[in-house]
């Protein structure tokens, strides 16, 4: 316990450095893990946030989060799909998909939406109300998978299909941040990370069965560990990445209680039972990550990566009101990740 107290007075006394300036780009620096980012503005999205992104042809697919009217209806939220190009520059017309196919349901309250490929298509895995049209934080939240199509220049969303923990289901009100990853042809989604429970899901009918479970003994101590990216195999073994959140005081909260959330990393084994071989010890920090604003949160919070031969491009939200992309140096992400004890 010692250690991780001195592991987290270390890095709230960072933000406190990294509070001092506001870029809006970082340069590359050796023998960092962040070598650099760059915010993608949407002009006609300004406040867009909590991004994912995957390869999409000789280009990037992002989507992301859009609230239409935080002051008087914060439960609407909606997925927004653009193309990027190389340097990850907006190259088609922004759209918002259309989760209800013009029905009498409640409106769209579709929220943290990730994209990813399987078996050569687009899916968006996201969590959603579809039963309240004012839900409180009371009523249920549930995931739902839908195949993204490209019609005529236009994303479309397929028939969303209801994602269902077979033992699960009835007993967690909330059901968020499931990571998709693919294993032997088959489409897998980590549920939690510890345990590290793998479900695995029929997407005709919805039914999710357990699959695997394994647990370690992590030490972090910002909150609980929180899905936040589908995982991708690099170098043999899975990568994904998390997110996890406390309500505390920093410099760049100007010393007020809010909400601050951080990333890290872990990897797990390519094959059952997927146990988590290596994770974070400290969040996965750069300069451009906690900056003093008017937002009511401090938030990093990853929802998707590219990988290349040197690089890994990771898309993230800041303070529930940004899109950013981080470029993290493979080696030194890797050589970060602390390795865990397993039998």
């Amino acid at each position: 316990m010692k250690n991780i107290f001195i592991y987290f007075i270390i890095f709230i006394s960072s933000l406190y450095g990294l509070c001092e300036a506001k870029p809006s780009t970082t340069k590359p620096a050796a023998n960092r893990i962040v070598t650099s980012t760059k915010r993608i503005y949407l002009p006609n999205y300004p406040g867009a946030y909590n991004p994912s992104i995957v390869k999409f042809n000789d280009s990037y697919l992002l989507i992301f989060r859009h609230l239409p009217d935080r002051g008087g209806h914060p439960w609407l939220s909606y997925i927004g799909v653009v193309l990027l190009d190389e340097f990850f520059e907006p190259i088609s017309d922004t759209q918002l998909l259309d989760t209800r196919f013009n029905s009498d349901k409640t409106p769209s309250q579709s929220e943290d939406a990730r994209v990813f490929s399987f078996n050569g298509k687009y899916y968006v895995i996201y969590n959603d109300n579809m039963d309240l049209t004012f839900p409180s934080i009371w009523d249920r939240r549930d995931m739902y998978i839908a195949e993204l199509l490209y019609v005529d220049n236009k994303f479309i969303l397929t028939d969303p299909v209801k994602l269902i923990h077979e033992n699960k289901y009835s007993t967690v009100l909330w059901q968020k941040n499931w990571n998709p990853f693919e294993w032997d042809g088959k489409l897998l989604l980590s549920y939690t990370i510890n345990p590290h429970e793998v479900i695995y899901p029929d997407l005709e009918n919805g039914i999710c069965r357990h699959f695997h479970e394994t647990s370690q003994q992590i030490q972090w101590n910002l909150g609980p560990l929180r899905g936040s990216s589908p995982a991708q195999l690099v170098n043999g073994e899975y990568l994904a990445f998390f997110h996890s959140g406390t309500y505390t005081s920093s410099v760049c909260s100007n010393n007020r209680e809010l909400w601050h959330y951080y990333m890290g990393a872990y990897t797990f084994s390519a094959n059952p039972p997927f146990e988590i071989t290596k994770i974070s010890s400290l969040p996965i920090n750069a300069p451009s990550f906690y900056t003093f604003s008017s937002y009511d949160k401090r938030v990093i919070y990853p929802g998707g990566f590219i990988v290349d031969d040197q690089n890994i491009y990771v898309a993230y939200g800041k303070d529930d009101s940004e899109i950013w992309i981080g470029t993290l140096n493979i080696n030194a992400l890797m050589q970060s990740l602390v390795p865990l004890n397993n039998p």
